[in-house]
């Protein structure tokens, strides 16, 4: 990595480099190994995220905010085409069951962190922004429906759950969407 003087570039080439080895390491992953993947030193590590910890909170965090960027961006577009009651949830649904390449296993290799306090902390506050389900001009009740259920799709297999089979999501996917018309 390029010496720079952005530390907000830094920590985020420093995350990217954590994403990929814990995707090939798990959660066992080693700063040494991150700070090698990242070209610096683990000294230069360890002055953006102090522990192992703070780096694994910081990306988890990370994910939660390209997720909440990515729903912000298909509710616009949902806006764009007419903006009915639901849009909110259905750009919910579709980011929920359309995730980025890799999120999905680097989900994976976060979930035996779930438990940390800092953590649980952290991501409380970062999923804030699901009170748009509640705003989203739909029944309370079907709205957090919909918004448990994508949730569950993500945290089912993560906690050991056994995962649905590609017609199944599909016909869950239909369904929420559906409930969203309604």
């Amino acid at each position: 990595m390029v010496r720079t003087r952005n530390p907000e570039l830094t920590r985020s080439t420093l995350l990217e480099a954590a994403g990929r080895v814990l995707q090939t390491q798990g959660a066992s992953l080693s700063l040494d190994a991150v700070a090698r993947e990242a070209g610096v030193s683990k000294g230069g590590l360890l002055h953006h995220y102090p522990s192992r910890e703070a780096l694994l909170s910081a990306l988890a965090l990370a994910l939660v905010d390209r997720f909440r960027k990515r729903v912000a961006e298909a509710h616009a577009r949902e806006l764009a085409h007419g903006g009915t009651p639901g849009a909110w949830l259905r750009a919910y649904i579709e980011v929920s069951f359309t995730p980025e390449a890799g999120e999905e296993a680097l989900c994976a290799a976060l979930a035996p962190l779930a438990g940390h306090p800092d953590l649980i902390a952290g991501l409380r506050e970062a999923q804030a922004f699901v009170v748009g389900a509640e705003d989203d001009g739909l029944p309370i009740g079907r709205a957090h429906a919909i918004r448990l259920a994508c949730d569950g799709l993500w945290l089912g297999p993560l906690t050991g759950m056994p995962d649905l089979s590609p017609g199944a999501r599909a016909a869950l996917h239909e369904e929420l969407l559906t409930w969203t018309r309604t």
